[in-house]
């Protein structure tokens, strides 16, 4: 399997596109937007993170420049911004970029 469509469907189940205009720049809302264009005009739209990297690897091996896309927006996404997601139970959660000076949680 191809490594950048587990890390997309990874990323997209996990909901960092959730807002990511305001924290991510605009690389990773449109390479969601580029996804959803793709498979819009399928009946069976991938519903699980499985099916979505399945999916996605096999459109990379039938249209080689679509990856080659959808890998610029990924690394350039990666450059852009901050995209944090938490899951779960806990008292403080602090999820940053840079910090300069002091940090202090009481």
């Amino acid at each position: 399997m191809d490594p950048l469509s587990l890390a997309i469907a990874g990323a997209l189940a996990a909901g960092v596109a959730t807002g990511a205009g305001e924290s991510t720049g605009a690389a990773l809302p449109a390479l969601v937007r580029r996804i959803r264009e793709r498979f819009a005009d399928r009946s069976n739209d991938p519903e699980s993170q499985v099916q979505l990297s399945v999916a996605l690897d096999e459109e990379f091996t039938r249209d080689p420049a679509f990856r080659q896309e959808c890998q610029a927006l990924w690394d350039q996404s990666a450059n852009e911004g901050v995209a944090n997601s938490f899951h779960g139970q806990a008292k403080n959660v602090v999820q940053a970029r840079d910090i300069h000076g002091g940090f202090t949680i009481q």
